[in-house]
């Protein structure tokens, strides 16, 4: 039975909904409607590090070439560690098989992503500010700040971590500071020395202590894309944020107090990072500056209406499991979701949302509350109150073996196990192949 006939409206036209909109079609459901507030789909933001476990996922759906021509390629080792101050290596962490991490631009990746979804799913400049249920036509009335509405069985809220889709079910949690201030930007290899330039073409996390400085080698030369994404992860007081949005821009200068007296490298960066930058009134380069929140998980993650059991919203991604950036999971953790939900809707064999919801959270919320917990725990040990120093918790063994779990999951294939009872015309164990 399935759902496949529901009308599905997805909430959010970022790497989350369109992450479950590529797992809709994947899995054969084609009533659907995604609606994006901004006027046009894009990302802002550094790079992003999209990891074996999501990688698969997404060349199943066909998206490997679209991918690659701006993404990295193979990197030398899944990360490496250096000291703040001298750059010596303290480590790394070497890829754990084949898809390897790919780099790219967060814009890069949405593209590839719109590149599979057909243009009459697409709706953009679409706020939403009303979910509301109508008892006499029996479905959602979404309504829109631009005056428009539409109707929907089943809502996805796949909205972020302000999501309006989670208030509208009752949450009213407010997100907590991490405690870190980040700081987003590019550098291009042409401003860096070859020494510097050769450093970088690998993941690299230069150590300091209570903060750290994430390099990505974004893109590739053969689509003219490659540059370095540097992501400043610094330890700041929450009183120092003057901005009414979680995003803003702040001087380079900002970012280069946090890193005086570190290595040449990094000083490198930081001259870099002022080349072909926006300023402001006073003249100052000014990158992309966030402070870093997260939400605390939930019980549950979706409602469904009384005495309709084919009807219901529910949350995905960061609105229901945000995370911090630590082991590089936010988007990954949306694309394993996706597929895991889109499977779930079309293959069940009741007529019961509420079943289906709850098998696809009990699926989904351990590992996504230990990816939000071990997130938290790599932070702590990438920003070091002793960052010179080897330790039994950082080291390159250790730290591998702490995201292998992550690394080396196959979503479909617990989906299919543990939903082979449920699920309609399956008379034998399904062997997932992504």
């Amino acid at each position: 039975m399935g759902f496949a006939d529901k009308r599905i409206a997805i909430i959010g036209g970022g790497l989350g909904g369109m992450a479950f909109a590529n797992a809709a079609i994947y899995a054969g459901l084609t009533n659907i409607q995604l609606y994006e507030q901004a006027l046009e789909f894009t990302e802002v933001g550094a790079g992003v590090n999209i990891t074996k476990n999501a990688n698969v996922i997404l060349d199943a759906y066909g998206l490997k070439d679209a991918m690659r021509w701006k993404s990295s390629h193979n990197p030398p080792c899944y990360m490496e560690y250096r000291n703040y101050k001298t750059s010596e290596v303290l480590g790394q962490i070497d890829e754990f098989g084949q898809p390897s991490s790919r780099q790219i631009h967060r814009a890069h990746l949405l593209e590839a992503m719109i590149s599979r979804v057909p243009e009459s799913m697409l709706n953009t400049g679409k706020k939403l500010t009303r979910i509301e249920w109508s008892d006499a036509t029996f479905e959602y009335i979404l309504t829109f700040l631009d005056g428009t509405t539409a109707k929907s069985d089943i809502v996805i809220g796949c909205d972020g971590i302000k999501s309006f889709v989670r208030s509208h079910l009752g949450f009213a949690d407010h997100p907590n500071y991490s405690g870190q201030m980040v700081y987003r930007g590019y550098v291009s290899y042409d401003d860096l020395s070859p020494k510097a330039a050769l450093e970088l073409k690998k993941t690299v996390v230069f150590r300091g202590k209570q903060r750290h400085v994430l390099t990505l080698p974004i893109g590739n030369e053969g689509s003219n894309t490659a540059r370095v994404g540097i992501i400043g992860f610094m330890t700041e007081p929450l009183e120092s944020w003057v901005s009414e949005s979680w995003m803003a821009k702040a001087p380079v200068d900002m970012l280069a107090e946090h890193v005086v007296g570190w290595t040449d490298t990094v000083q490198e960066i930081i001259e870099g990072l002022k080349k072909g930058v926006e300023k402001n009134e006073d003249g100052k380069e000014i990158i992309l500056k966030q402070a870093l929140y997260v939400r605390d998980p939930i019980e549950k993650w979706f409602s469904v209406e009384v005495g309709h059991p084919g009807s219901g919203i529910i949350l995905l991604g960061d609105s229901a499991h945000s995370t911090l950036p630590h082991q590089g999971q936010g988007t990954c953790m949306a694309i394993e979701s996706g597929v895991a939900l889109a499977t779930i809707l079309k293959n069940w064999k009741s007529d019961n949302l509420e079943s289906a919801f709850f098998f696809f959270q009990e699926l989904r919320k351990p590992r996504t509350d230990k990816v939000t917990k071990t997130s938290y725990e790599a932070g702590k040990l990438a920003s070091a109150d002793v960052s010179e120093m080897a330790s039994d918790t950082f080291n390159p063994e250790a730290l591998r073996e702490r995201m292998k779990w992550i690394m080396d999951y196959d979503v479909l294939k617990e989906v299919f196990e543990k939903g082979a009872p449920y699920f309609e015309g399956l008379e034998e164990p399904i062997q997932a192949q992504l």
